[in-house]
């Protein structure tokens, strides 16, 4: 049920052997056949993969952006249709992530409740105003990297009074985990 596209062959294949799913080069086709279409590239990309599969859309397809800074009316300007917009966390690489989610009013219940599914497979996920996904890249955006640094400390601490670095890094970070 899942498809997907990618910039080559060679990522292609991989994320086919990964995930077991289609992969292809071709973001029109992929773009073409799905319900949801999920723009998962950095935002300095967004707008030439927008250009390259926005006649292609229909209607009905329920967009979803994961590119950070752009904005739902930058997003409307250009694709236009219905449209959720996200901000999620690098946790979700774990499945621990929490990912802000704002709709904008073409988007129904039935067509977010399915999209919430979808992204609470890496983590949770919280429907916010669009304003607040400013807060949440804040909040849970910087968080992780700021936690990496406490752990970071701790294992200076541990390795300064002994304990091989590659141990004191699993007991501050098990510790963080617990």
């Amino acid at each position: 049920d899942i498809t997907a596209s990618t910039k080559s062959e060679e990522s292609a294949a991989k994320i086919k052997e990964k995930l077991g799913i289609a992969c292809s080069t071709d973001n029109r086709e992929t773009a073409k056949h799905s319900d949801m279409v999920f723009l998962a590239v950095k935002p300095q990309f967004l707008e030439d993969v927008i250009a390259e599969i926005k006649d292609v859309l229909g209607s009905d397809q329920v967009i979803i952006s994961i590119a950070a800074g752009k904005t739902m009316s930058w997003l409307e300007e250009r694709i236009g249709g219905k449209i959720i917009r996200t901000m999620p966390n690098t946790p979700a690489l774990v499945g621990e992530g929490i990912t802000g989610v704002c709709r904008n009013a073409l988007v129904e219940e039935k067509e977010l409740e399915e999209a919430l599914v979808l992204l609470r497979s890496f983590g949770r996920a919280e429907v916010v105003t669009e304003p607040m996904l400013d807060v949440v890249g804040a909040v849970s955006g910087s968080s992780p990297a700021f936690v990496f640094m406490f752990i970071e400390a701790m294992a200076d601490g541990a390795a300064a009074e002994g304990m091989p670095r590659k141990k004191a890094y699993e007991f501050a970070a098990q510790a963080v985990l617990g």
